[in-house]
């Protein structure tokens, strides 16, 4: 059978010889097409122990009657010979990669069921002495189609490194897919790192083998989506948990100041595409560095507004979460004064008694608080901050503590006393112990 060889030269991870990864062409005969959505999900992965991996020389590939038109002749692959142990967890590692398809990794022979498999034992010339050194090799057909029952090889003989056999076997299941090499060092499908994990990249990469020397993509336009392209053929597996987006900052309801700080995290089997922020339904501010974390302007209005998070994993499945925020107004000499229920401190106007984490409000934890302080004086604990400059709180509060390091206190009292030349220092006195060793217990 007339076939198209690509080749190209690797670094065995355990070994200074040269290891090659082949693919050939194999033309689709009139009546073999078939879609991949209408193929079998079943992959064998073989170890080729005794009387598994008796290989037939022929035309037509099958994993079947185990018949490769690589082979040069009727061959037995030796067993994997690394132990039971070690092929587990090489088999597990290719369990993982093909995780979110619906795709079934299997040890046990199929038998007459149809089915993809990788025969992974022996070396490439126990195969066929003109490719001795392979890593493995893999038949795959024209892009208009597919068969079922592709047969691929990888040369276990060759190498003890669990990381590497599971890229091998891995990508060459992606040619009995239909995939080319790609030159995202990512994806399974590389020839770059191949003793590093690697995974099923959801982005357009160039097709080739090596990085200066871009190829034509056989099976699209110009570049290849490795994930998107599985899934379309096989779709996502059935089990595959959702995909949902937690806000941890700031919570629904919660008063915060211009400029708050907004953290969420994603919840999903796989890894994350795309994230972004938006307020007001406005322009959508994207992630950095992959995380979820951003900080609203510093200019933003005070009054109500909607904080939203949006993500998009691998599979392209989107989720979004939103709360409703209140951010406070901006006080002192020259503004406005705060509203009834509102008290002026650290320049902005901050929710008193009856709004939840109020300034004097009950509370258990700091993040109760809108203050981000929750202090006791050893019988009652409530949302305190600090006092002002000159020891000054608002109406209402005492300022208790060291003088230019207190806290803002309910008091039945007017504002702006200190610690020092209150009065009832006596009280204070007292009092202030139970405070600070309330505050140094609450602040966590």
């Amino acid at each position: 059978m007339r076939a198209a060889v690509v080749v190209a030269l690797l670094g065995l991870p355990t070994a200074a010889a040269a290891d090659v990864w082949q693919d050939r062409v194999i033309p689709c005969g009139q009546g073999d097409e078939l879609a991949l959505t209408s193929s079998s999900r079943i992959l064998y992965v073989n170890d080729c122990a005794p009387g598994k991996c008796n290989v037939t020389r022929g035309g037509n590939d099958s994993s079947i009657t185990n018949t490769s038109s690589i082979a040069n002749r009727n061959t037995v692959m030796p067993p994997y010979l690394h132990g039971a142990a070690h092929f587990a967890g090489v088999v597990e590692c290719v369990k993982k990669g093909f995780a979110p398809f619906d795709i079934t990794v299997v040890t046990e022979d199929p038998g007459q069921t149809p089915h993809y498999e990788v025969m992974v034992g022996g070396t490439s010339a126990d195969l066929n002495p003109s490719i001795e050194g392979a890593g493995g090799i893999a038949p795959f057909i024209a892009c208009n189609a597919n068969r079922n029952n592709g047969l691929a090889f990888v040369f276990a003989s060759q190498t003890s490194d669990p990381v590497y056999l599971c890229t091998a076997i891995v990508h060459e299941a992606g040619h009995l897919y239909g995939l080319s090499h790609s030159l995202d060092r990512k994806d399974p499908m590389t020839y770059q790192d191949l003793n590093q994990p690697k995974s099923w990249q959801n982005s357009e990469a160039r097709c080739g083998t090596e990085p200066g020397n871009p190829q034509p993509c056989r099976c699209f336009p110009s570049t290849q989506n490795s994930f998107r392209n599985l899934r379309d053929s096989f779709g996502l597996h059935p089990n595959l948990g959702d995909t949902s987006v937690i806000l941890a900052t700031p919570k629904d309801g919660q008063w915060v100041k211009p400029g708050f700080p907004v953290s969420a995290t994603m919840d999903s089997p796989l890894a994350m595409l795309d994230g972004g922020l938006a307020i007001d339904g406005g322009a959508r501010l994207p992630i950095s560095n992959g995380l979820l974390v951003w900080n609203a302007s510093a200019d933003i209005a005070p009054g109500a507004h909607t904080v939203a998070v949006s993500v998009t994993d691998f599979a392209d499945r989107d989720a979004t979460t939103s709360v409703s925020v209140n951010v406070m107004s901006k006080c002192g000499a020259g503004l406005a004064a705060c509203e009834s229920g509102f008290h002026c401190l650290g320049g902005f106007c901050l929710p008193g008694k009856g709004v939840s984490g109020g300034l004097g409000e009950a509370c258990m934890a700091n993040d109760q608080c809108v203050t981000g302080s929750c202090g006791s004086d050893g019988e009652t604990a409530a949302c305190t901050a600090s006092c002002d400059a000159g020891d000054v709180c608002p109406d209402g509060f005492a300022c208790l503590g060291p003088d230019g390091a207190g806290v803002c206190w309910p008091s039945t009292a007017g504002g702006g006393c200190s610690s020092s030349s209150s009065s009832t220092g006596g009280w204070l006195a007292l009092g202030l112990v139970g405070l600070v060793a309330g505050l140094r217990r609450r602040r966590r």
